[in-house]
């Protein structure tokens, strides 16, 4: 005769549950994570395009030079869905090379020009980073709990 202690069940389905939970979570996390990176994307092409319409210099050429680094971070955020830490990392390495290149450049001039646009970018990808933080944590312990 087996004897079913309710205890055990009620603490089972709360583990259960709790690792449920954690799995919504680490797909929250994640979109998150690939939407600030769309929103990088999207926020550099239309800080460039505005800057390129201003200069009064859009022709199909330039055009599609603003496009290539949107298109790169676009495609580091679908590479978000699987690792986003690594994708994060990179579109940050990408930008801060960007911009330090951009300064050497100019003499300087690229440091402060487009103030905007950085700090919404910066800020983004620190909202990225703590996202894809917070989807590694929850991902270790999913598989150490397997």
């Amino acid at each position: 005769m087996s004897v079913n202690h309710p205890e055990e069940n009620v603490v089972s389905g709360l583990y259960e549950n709790y690792f449920e939970t954690q799995k919504e979570i680490l797909t929250i996390e994640i979109r998150k994570t690939r939407n600030k990176l769309i929103y990088v994307a999207t926020t550099i092409f239309v800080f460039d395009f505005l800057a390129v319409m201003i200069a009064n210099a859009f022709i199909l050429q330039t055009f599609l030079w603003i496009s290539v680094v949107p298109l790169i971070i676009l495609a580091l955020a679908f590479f978000a869905l699987k690792e986003p830490m690594a994708a994060v990392i990179v579109a940050s390495l990408l930008i801060v090379g960007i911009w330090v290149y951009s300064i050497i450049i100019t003499g300087g001039l690229a440091a402060i020009s487009g103030w905007i646009g950085k700090a919404i970018i910066i800020y983004l990808l620190i909202a990225g980073f703590q996202s894809a933080r917070e989807a590694a944590k929850i991902k270790g312990e999913l598989k150490a709990a397997s």
